[in-house]
């Protein structure tokens, strides 16, 4: 978390716009994954002790609002990746006085929008369960658990806005260290409050956002340890700057709105799932859980390629910034690959860490099947991942947002609607998905290559 320099304890901030591409991206990037592993494992941890101690009808209750909380993190998470773009681009420029101005606004405009949403969400939870069709038989354990994880959401929103500030420093390796901590405090907390207490699934909830609480409080503590190293006005003082704000808003609204598109189209798509019975929610919830590496994967080399991309650019570094991108291309279609390949041959293997042996039977033969049907395609998810971090961190947020809408989310739907009903199958549920991934992933790809040759002009 902390390096020395005469004799001083400093923070590990990294300046991409120097040094070997590969290297510099590789290293950025891996305490990114890292620890999106990490905090990922707070829900597979939740759906294994879930799973063991409560059964299919826990799991299924977890799983069956799976996308539910995507919708503020992902639309703050936006949000804070267009104040990372701006943060990076002042850092990348050695602009001192604008860059603070920008850190201070972000976090007083994470703090009002992360209270924002838990008292929204929590208001709201069981209209939005009522929609997502969630069955009746598990209604009540899943509204206990959608109430308790809305309230502490607040500080969920906090840390991730918090660690996107440290990334655009070019600092990935201390939330990386955060996330260690705070998800070994996870899973013990899992173990007490529903193996112990028997709580069940909202004791779950409890144990997430308990970790995310001590997660934000680290995070905000080695902000202010920067703010000191800057000699400048603390980065926890509250502040509003119209101007910054102004930019982070018309950079982040469209990727907050590309972020929730996701979690649109897929609770439509989940409606449809909830309807093929429990069964058929835990098989899909274990798959959801499996693949998770291949997002965090393709999803942290976006995140990636935007700041590295902003810094370059601030730096008026162009052709590095081109170099990095295709660079990140590799880094990211690779590991998905070889992931890819082992969840096609592994999933029957490792769904049973999620199932109890008496609902084996049912469940992991449908794991098995859905997942060999995926794993193919998952690299195409990859390229959409990687070059729409470029495509962002080079300013250009609504680009993105306009193929994603039309080429993801708007084609999940329009088949949800028209082509499902002819078929009424889960098979056809998962060629939906691999659809979007083909397309997507191809559109990106050249969307990328004609915007680097016009900005070039």
């Amino acid at each position: 978390m902390f390096g020395k320099r005469n004799g001083k304890k400093t923070t590990t901030k990294k300046d991409l716009t120097e040094g070997k591409v590969w290297f510099v991206l590789t290293m950025f990037v891996l305490p990114i994954i890292a620890g999106s592993i990490i905090q990922q494992m707070y829900t597979t941890v939740d759906s294994i002790i879930v799973g063991r101690f409560v059964g299919k009808t826990g799991l299924a209750a977890i799983n069956s609002v799976a996308t539910l909380f995507k919708f503020p993190l992902n639309f703050m998470g936006g949000l804070s990746g267009g104040t990372t773009v701006i943060i990076s681009r002042y850092y990348g420029s050695k602009n001192k006085d604008e860059l603070g101005k920008s850190v201070r606004t972000a976090l007083t405009m994470s703090i009002v929008m992360g209270i924002v949403f838990s008292v929204i969400g929590v208001s709201l939870a069981p209209w939005m369960l009522t929609l997502m069709k969630v069955p009746g038989d598990i209604f009540a354990l899943t509204l206990s658990y959608v109430r308790v994880y809305f309230a502490g959401i607040f500080a969920t929103v906090m840390y991730n806005n918090a660690a996107g500030i440290l990334r655009a420093y070019g600092d990935s390796a201390t939330p990386l260290y955060i996330l260690i901590v705070c998800g070994l405090f996870n899973v013990a907390a899992d173990y007490l409050f529903v193996g112990v207490f028997g709580w069940s699934v909202a004791g779950a909830a409890y144990a997430t956002i308990m970790a995310q609480v001590i997660s934000a409080i680290i995070a905000l503590y080695v902000i202010e340890r920067i703010s000191k190293e800057e000699k400048q006005k603390i980065f926890l003082y509250p502040e509003f700057s119209f101007a910054h704000a102004g930019s982070m808003v018309t950079l982040g609204i469209p990727l907050g709105i590309k972020s929730i598109l996701f979690p649109i189209a897929n609770s439509i798509v989940a409606s449809a799932v909830n309807g093929r019975g429990t069964d058929v929610i835990a098989a899909w919830g274990v798959c959801g859980t499996l693949d998770l590496l291949i997002w965090l994967i393709a999803d942290s080399m976006g995140s990636a390629q935007s700041t590295f991309v902003a810094q370059n650019l601030g730096a008026n570094q162009h052709k590095r910034a081109y170099k990095g991108t295709f660079i990140g291309v590799a880094l990211t279609v690779v590991p998905v690959a070889l992931v890819s390949i082992g969840l096609f041959f592994a999933a029957g293997s490792f769904g049973h860490l999620f199932v109890p042996d008496s609902d084996a039977p049912a469940v992991i033969p449908l794991v098995i099947e859905y997942m060999r049907l995926m794993a193919p395609f998952y690299v195409f998810y990859g390229l959409y991942a990687a070059f729409s971090g470029a495509i962002c961190g080079a300013g250009q947020t609504l680009i993105p947002t306009a193929l994603t809408l039309t080429f993801t989310c708007l084609l999940r739907v329009l088949a949800i609607f028209f082509v499902l009903p002819h078929f009424e199958s889960m098979e056809c549920i998962i060629w939906i998905y691999i659809t979007s991934w083909i397309v997507t992933g191809v559109v990106f790809t050249a969307m990328f290559q004609f915007l680097y040759h016009k900005w070039n002009k």
